[in-house]
């Protein structure tokens, strides 16, 4: 077997919820610091409160996972606004036990009491893989849209691949 390295880039669709909030999250901030020239500077510190929560907030809501994968070991990031990183998990395909296609019935066993780490894209048409990892019990959903990835996977836990 030779060595296979990949890296792949997801980027996570937006909530609702965050496209709502990052424009309320602004208004609310200019509103505090404009009210705050008008009203003896009472609203100023609240506004210059509200900046900073802006100011580490909002980069959360632009999110990417980066899955490094190196022959059988895979680590995931989260990069934030493409400038800030965090390493979210590490995963050895040696402690995983199934990996499917969300909505598999190969899964059913593993559905209760599982714990879900979702770093996949949040697309209904993109379906994850799910990688069951059942020593502490977690379910991992990740996409798998490498080809060598995805074949190097199937290579490695062949009884446990499923793709339908």
């Amino acid at each position: 077997m030779g060595d296979v390295y990949e890296e792949l880039l997801v980027k996570k669709r937006s909530t609702p919820l965050e496209k709502a909030a990052k424009p309320l999250l602004y208004g609310l901030t200019a509103l505090l610091i404009i009210g705050g020239f008008f009203v003896w500077y009472l609203l100023m510190i609240p506004g210059i409160i509200m900046v900073i929560v802006c100011y580490f907030l909002v980069p959360r809501f632009d999110l990417e996972y980066e899955y490094s994968y190196a022959n059988g070991e895979m680590d995931i990031d989260a990069v934030f606004s493409k400038q800030s990183r965090k390493h979210k998990d590490s995963l050895s395909l040696v402690d995983i036990e199934c990996i499917a296609p969300l909505g598999s019935h190969h899964l059913d066993a593993f559905q209760h009491g599982y714990t879900v780490l979702d770093y996949s894209a949040n697309e209904p048409e993109r379906k994850p893989y799910v990688f069951v990892r059942p020593n502490d019990r977690k379910l991992i959903y990740l996409q798998l849209e490498d080809d060598a990835m995805k074949r190097d996977i199937k290579m490695r836990k062949m009884r446990q691949f499923f793709e339908d």
